[in-house]
């Protein structure tokens, strides 16, 4: 029973990461159209990598045989 909980329960995390991932990304473009020199946009995309990691480390978890 806690193994489908907890499965549920990742995929609600990705999910979460996914939606994390689409507003920072529209945010850092938005940024970029108003000013490409905006020094926001360093912080953005460094934010933005981070969540791509950690949705990528995600679903190789998910992967992985429990």
């Amino acid at each position: 029973m806690q193994f489908k909980w907890r499965g549920s329960l990742e995929l609600s995390s990705i999910k979460d990461l996914q939606e994390k991932i689409e507003v920072l990304r529209t945010k850092m473009y938005k940024t970029y159209e108003n000013n490409p020199n905006d020094p926001q946009l360093l912080a953005i995309s460094q934010s933005l990598d981070k969540l791509l990691n950690e949705l990528e480390r995600s679903k190789r978890n998910e992967k992985k045989p429990k």
